[in-house]
């Protein structure tokens, strides 16, 4: 290294770019600006390239320069915008970091990086995933068309068919960084890229659907909103795409891993639930919230601790709709799906049971959410909250059931709808595994795996989640690390180089720290089954077990004896030790799981009962958990660990393809770049490592075509003259021997030229200065070129300006002649204007006086045509007048003989509707006897449901009879078998004993048998008798309304009639003191 130091610290001249450290950026650019070099001592100033006022110093000693570091160097403009780093010439960290965001800037959020895809998340959309962009790349090489996740896809898909082997495609990265999102569009690749241009739903096979139609439901089972996501996936998923012999979809097969249970009954501030409760709450129908009770979001205990439920731009109910589109797709039915939704609302029950006291925990038999959740699920109630309340020991001598405290009550009642929501999700896997299978397994050719699984997480607390997690990458980094030195040494073997042993950081002690026999995954389940295991214990087991091995990945914190930090790849991690024994544990009592399995609700009872079915190795394992017959219910994190291992194993078997996905800010901003952010992700998902391996050997690679094409110019025209027809590689040689004297800065294989970290940005300096001396002889003769079209073009200029002013002249002359004549042309024409105008006026004065003489005559005319008209009308008034006079005379005459006919009619009505009142009163009366009746008749209802009730438990007292003196009469039979042999040899004294008891307990069977019937006999009459009372009360009801509102309408037309009567005595009045007056 030393040596490779010595000369790169000559390439540090004036105008040469290099990085530095920058808090905001995460690195600077720098110029070189000055360089000063001593006896024993070496100074290089660079300028900031983004501040005018900053410099950077470079300073060592000359007998020191080899172990200094030196500032990583820029690489040319022309590599800068590559779209695949391992074409750098300087192959450096804030080499790395700069193309990354130059190509985001330009928004290309793709990126090669050798056998990998970085993908930056844009948080906008944009046109990258349309039909016709999977047409373009269908088919297509990767390096001939731009970086994409389609490419990775398709190259997958073309290494399947030409290997003949099966494939996977690792999409990491952590929270919001795309993963997801990546994953759901290589599965659309999959099911569209081989169908016609006009792709779309009617083009594609039912099983193409149906993996499509998988992306709804598992993003609303298992995704929610977090800080860093609005739609992040809180569980790992591994998808097989089947293919046929055809390389046809045939089939898929979903593995799911360390589902986070605890967002369940948690959320942190501005996170959510899991969408499909926001989705329940706001999509269902009317009819399913009054049967449901559901309320909105804000009620529920479970969904509003965080205070944040609506994501701003997304519908839950639309989103509710779309999700029971997909489970129609994939065979769900109706009536399924409402057992899911009754469940998912039991859950929010309860969550909301309310568990008080102060030393022992309490609850209310009448408890609302205690009911309503016990009805949803179909238990007993009495006994959950027996069990929530309780817990029992079984020793070999006797039953403990002691009181639990309040605290330990609410967690029972929090695992229990963990463990409830943790099957429902197992089954709806196992659900659409059993719907996207094969029909015919030897069908299945080859399969396209891809991994969706949680990045590298670190955060302030990190917990058991975290711990499972960082485990997992543990075990992917190894394998990645392992395929990259794979592939590099493979490269070197085939193209005949001679290469050494390349280093490279093995996590392998690591792993072992956590999954060996006795590493921490052991001693928390050795803690977890211990009846008085604590955080705390399970902390000293570590710090006691891991006091001298893996000092260099095991570390106790200084200041905390509940914690513990492993150094992993990337990060070193402090885990709090509070909750690991719960959380790996997440159990329920076996009171309670019993109470569960037995369920009347049916649809709980199948989730919850062990399959026999082939399936995932979670659901198997899901499977094995919920066993009662197991000495030793397997926890958590041995069963993660288990399916780990069963990943690693896939993969191992599978062609590999990577896709690292980057978060580029915190803020979720469009096209935002926040350089250290992406820093940190870059170390945690390996790309960095990757690069430093590659550096380790020849990381720069050119075919020879390449390199002669770009660096001919470097030897002399002889060796390269067209017309000789020279041997490529041959002038590859003379390149290289004639500018590079260390034959160890590169490697000449059989079709690519290989150079070490830095080499090519040598050669691109050399080129650079070879061109530049070109371009000084270039630019003295295009000078002179130049002058001489400037002195013609001056000379041309000024004959074209003589001309020009000839002409200007003869314009100026021409336009003198124009304009006398145009002034001739205006008089005369302005003279006839004057003339005209007078004889217009003159002609419009006379019209004028002619029209008012006109006007005088006609206004004459028409006042005396006004008077006559006005005589007519008086006479007619007068006329009218008359007639109306002697016809209002007759009809006052008219209207008071009315008027005492009226009256004699008005006094017989009044008697009659006095009678009718009274009768009102009797209908009131009848109908205080009808309600009166009515309550009878609902005692008596309460009275017959008791007794129905009683009888039931009569009924299961009975039944639990039967079944004991049925197992005690199966146990005499086969013991009269087993002596049928004794009977032979003439043992008949015994034989006369059994055969007695035998009868005994026949007649005593019968007599149950007999008993439970009548009882049950009974139970129907009770619900006859019960089905009478309701129908006689209900006509009883009935009644009362129909007597109340003929009541109410005889009432009003009472008040009506009486109304209008008052009404007519007071006209009749008035027409009397007017008669009278008048007279």
């Amino acid at each position: 290294m030393s040596s490779a130091n010595l000369d790169l610290v000559q390439v540090y001249t004036k105008g040469v770019k290099a990085w530095f450290p920058d808090n905001v950026l995460g690195w600077t650019s720098a110029t070189v600006i000055s360089r000063e070099e001593e006896a024993d001592t070496i100074k290089i100033v660079f300028q900031d390239d983004n501040d005018s006022e900053k410099q950077h110093i470079f300073e060592a000693k000359q007998a020191e320069i080899g172990q200094v570091t030196l500032p990583p160097l820029r690489n040319p403009p022309k590599m800068e915008n590559t779209d695949d780093l391992t074409n750098l010439s300087y192959l450096n960290e804030p080499s790395v970091l700069h193309t990354i965001k130059t190509r985001y800037d330009q928004h290309h959020i793709y990126t090669y990086s050798g056998i990998v895809l970085i993908a930056a998340n844009p948080f906008a959309r944009v046109s990258m995933y349309e039909p016709e962009m999977i047409q373009k790349y269908s088919g297509s090489r990767r390096e001939e068309l731009e970086p994409h996740l389609f490419a990775i896809a398709e190259d997958a898909y073309r290494c399947m068919i030409r290997d003949n082997k099966n494939q996977t495609i690792i999409v990491s990265g952590e929270s919001g960084a795309g993963k997801t999102v990546s994953a759901k569009y290589i599965m659309r690749y999959f099911a569209t890229a081989d169908d016609a241009p006009t792709t779309g739903t009617e083009s594609m096979t039912e099983v193409e659907e149906q993996i499509l139609a998988t992306n709804p439901i598992m993003e609303a089972f298992g995704n929610a909103k977090t800080t860093r996501n609005d739609n992040s996936s809180r569980f790992g998923k591994y998808i097989e795409i089947q293919f046929d012999k055809q390389c046809n979809i045939v089939g898929a097969k979903i593995r799911t891993y360390l589902l986070e249970r605890s967002r369940l009954i948690f959320q942190p501030a501005t996170e959510r639930n899991y969408h499909i409760f926001y989705q329940l709450c706001s999509g269902a129908s009317e009819g399913e919230k009054k049967e449901l009770a559901l309320k909105d979001w804000s009620e529920f205990h479970y969904l509003n601790q965080s205070g944040t439920g609506v994501i701003p731009s997304v519908d839950d109910a639309q989103e509710f709709r779309d999700t029971r589109d997909a489970l129609k797709t994939i065979g769900v039915s109706t009536t399924v799906q409402s057992d899911i939704f009754k469940l998912l609302a039991a859950l929010l029950h309860l969550g909301d049971i309310e568990i008080g006291g102060r030393t022992d925990a309490s609850l209310a038999d009448d408890e609302p959410s205690l009911l309503k959740a016990t009805q949803l699920l179909g238990l007993d109630t009495m006994e959950f909250r027996k069990w929530i309340l309780r817990k029992q020991i079984i020793t070999r001598s006797e039953k403990i059931i002691s009181n639990l405290s309040v605290t330990q009550a609410q967690v029972v009642r929090d695992s229990v709808a963990k463990f409830i929501y943790a099957n429902l999700f197992d089954w709806l896997v196992a659900l659409i595994n059993k719907s996207l299978s094969c029909q015919e397994v030897e069908q299945v050719a080859n399969f396209i795996g891809v991994l969706d699984i949680y990045g590298f997480e670190h955060f302030k607390k990190n917990s058991f989640e975290q711990f499972c997690i960082n485990y997992a990458n543990e075990k992917l980094q190894q394998q990645f690390n392992q395929h990259v030195f794979k592939l590099e040494q493979e490269e070197y073997v085939k193209e005949q180089i001679d290469w050494k042993f390349i280093s490279f950081s093995d996590n392998q002690k690591c792993i072992e720290l956590i999954e060996a026999k006795m590493g921490i995954l052991s001693l928390l389940d050795e803690e977890s089954r211990l009846p008085s295991g604590t955080d705390q214990g399970f902390c000293n087991k570590l710090y006691q077990t891991f006091k001298t091995d893996y000092q260099d990945y095991f570390k106790k914190p200084r200041f905390s004896n509940n914690a513990f930090t492993v150094a992993h790849y990337a990060h070193d991690v402090q885990y709090e030790a509070e909750g690991f024994l719960d959380k790996n544990k997440d159990t329920v009592p076996d009171e309670l799981l019993n109470l569960l399995q037995n369920s009347q609700f049916t649809f709980l009872a199948d989730i919850l009962q062990p399959t026999t079915a082939p399936s995932t190795p979670t659901t198997e394992q899901a499977s094995s958990r919920k066993s009662l017959t197991q000495n030793k219910k397997p926890t958590l994190g041995s069963m993660f660990k288990l399916s780990l291992i069963n990943l690693m194993d896939t993969i191992g078997d599978t062609n590999v393809h990577y896709i690292r996905c980057i978060k580029p800010n915190e803020a979720k901003a469009a096209w935002e770049f926040d350089g250290n952010m992406v820093l940190s992700q870059l170390r945690a998902c390996g790309v960095l490592e990757t690069i430093r391996i590659s550096c380790e050997g020849y990381p720069t690679r050119w075919t020879f075509q390449d390199f002669a094409d770009r660096y001919y110019a470097l030897i002399p025209f002889s060796h390269w003259d067209p017309k000789s027809n020279p041997d490529i590689k041959q002038i590859c040689k003379v390149i290289l021997d004639t500018h590079v004297n260390d034959t160890n800065k590169y490697q000449i294989g059989l079709s690519k030229i290989f150079f070490r970290a830095g080499q090519l940005a040598y050669m691109e300096k050399l080129r650079s200065d070879k061109l530049n001396a070109c371009a000084t002889i270039l630019q003295k003769n295009a000078r002179g070129y130049l002058a001489r079209l400037r002195y013609l073009r001056v000379k041309n200029l000024i004959l074209a300006l003589q001309s020009i002013a000839r002409r200007q002249f003869a314009k100026y002359k021409m336009e003198l002649i124009r304009k006398e004549h145009a002034a001739t042309v205006i008089q005369t024409n302005w003279r006839r204007y004057i003339a005209r105008k007078r004889y217009l006026q003159t002609r419009a004065f006379v019209v004028q006086l002619q029209a008012a003489c006109r006007v005088w005559i006609a206004k004459k005319r028409h006042q005396v045509l006004k008077k006559e008209h006005a005589a007519t009308v008086i006479q007619k008034v007068a006329r009218g007048w008359m007639v109306r006079k002697q016809y209002k005379a007759t009809r006052d005459y008219v209207i008071r003989l009315q008027t005492c006919i009226r009256r004699r009619q008005a006094r017989k009505q009044l008697i009659v509707l006095r009678a009718e009142a009274r009768s009102v009163s009797h209908l009131k009366e009848a109908s205080y006897k009808l309600e009166s009746r009515v309550v009878d008749l609902i005692a008596s209802l309460t009275q017959q449901r008791e007794e129905k009730s009683r009888l039931k438990l009569q009924a299961v007292e009975l039944e639990n009879r039967i079944k004991g003196w049925m197992q005690t009469y199966e146990k005499v039979d086969q013991r009269a078998k087993t002596l049928e042999q004794s009977l032979t040899n003439g043992s008949k004294s015994a034989s006369t004993d059994n055969s007695d008891v035998w009868l005994q307990l026949k007649e005593k069977r019968e007599a149950l048998q007999n008993e439970y019937i009548a009882s049950l006999n009974k139970i129907k009459s009770q619900d006859k008798e019960l089905l009478r009372l309701k129908e006689e009360l209900l006509h009883q009801k009935d009644d009362v309304a129909k007597l109340r509102v003929a009541s109410k309408n005889t009432k009003k037309s009472n008040e009506s009639d009486i109304t209008e009567l008052k009404n007519q005595i007071s006209a009749l009045k008035a027409a009397t003191e007017h008669k009278l007056f008048v007279q």
